[in-house]
């Protein structure tokens, strides 16, 4: 069956954001000579604020469909994401190919990490052993920022409206064949990755192509398209994006604080 052929990896982002910069983003001109309004923005500065969102953000709350495809066959996921940077995440698979993952939380604050899948009843945590700070993770965010952009050309093209947001749109191309190799993405703070038929995708997939969609109001990545290569030349495109999105909607401490149900066998992975 279709399902069968695909693999499921999740892991950090090789680019962070992810997409993981600078704070509160004033978009400067890009060089023209008037200056003016109509002036393109830097690129690498609308790629920082990927990374590093603007002040105003105080949260972030949506529907994210990740969708991948070679062509013929796909496999299409939705997760509800809340968000308060850069800390705080709850996500929930609310449809997947997969049934055994629907229903999946994933919940993080400055103390904890809880995986809860319910139809395993288990729960899992990991708890560092000094909590995060939000200006800690920004700090380490930037600093990506700037590594990324020693290995990326980034092309400004123009805005596009996502999730009925207006954003920049951001071509991102590796410098060197190195940088291709392996899997990255941009939008949340970890990703599922579909890869179809490879043993081991981070190693066999090259990036070939990598646009981003990133909110003009809030510096906040809405969209991601990479398209990656395997060896036999095939294609697999996967499409991560916001289909519905909402900020600074007050979402309160009691979000992002998980306990797990009686009946769940509850596992330290720390």
């Amino acid at each position: 069956m279709t399902n069968r052929r695909y693999t499921v990896v999740l892991g950090a982002l090789a680019i962070m954001v992810l997409l993981s910069g600078c704070s509160m983003v004033s978009v400067p001109s890009s060089g023209t000579d008037d200056g003016g309004p109509d002036s393109d923005p830097d690129p690498e500065v609308v790629f920082e604020g990927a990374y590093v969102h603007a002040d105003e953000l105080e949260d972030v709350q949506g529907v994210r469909t990740n969708n991948v495809t070679n062509g013929s066959e796909s496999v299409i996921e939705r997760v509800r994401v809340k968000q308060r940077p850069y800390v705080d995440e709850r996500t929930k698979v609310l449809e997947s190919p997969d049934p055994g993952r629907i229903g999946n939380v994933y919940v993080s604050n400055a103390t904890e990490n809880w995986f809860y899948y319910p139809n395993s009843s288990v729960a899992e945590y990991f708890a560092p052993e000094e909590p995060f700070t939000n200006e800690e993770v920004r700090s380490s965010r930037a600093s990506m920022a700037e590594k990324q952009l020693e290995n990326y050309s980034i092309e400004y093209r123009g805005t596009e409206r996502v999730a009925d947001r207006e954003t920049h749109v951001l071509d991102v191309k590796a410098k060197n064949e190195t940088v291709e190799k392996g899997i990255s993405t941009i939008v949340g703070d970890t990703e599922y990755v579909f890869a179809l038929e490879t043993s081991n995708p981070a190693e066999d997939l090259r990036t070939v192509e990598q646009t981003l969609w990133i909110d003009t109001e809030y510096d906040y990545p809405l969209k991601e398209k990479v398209v990656f290569e395997q060896p036999n030349g095939e294609r697999i495109v996967m499409t991560e994006r916001f289909e519905s999105v909402r900020f600074n909607t007050g979402l309160d401490d009691e979000t992002f604080a998980f306990d797990p149900p009686e009946n769940a066998t509850v596992r330290d992975i720390s």
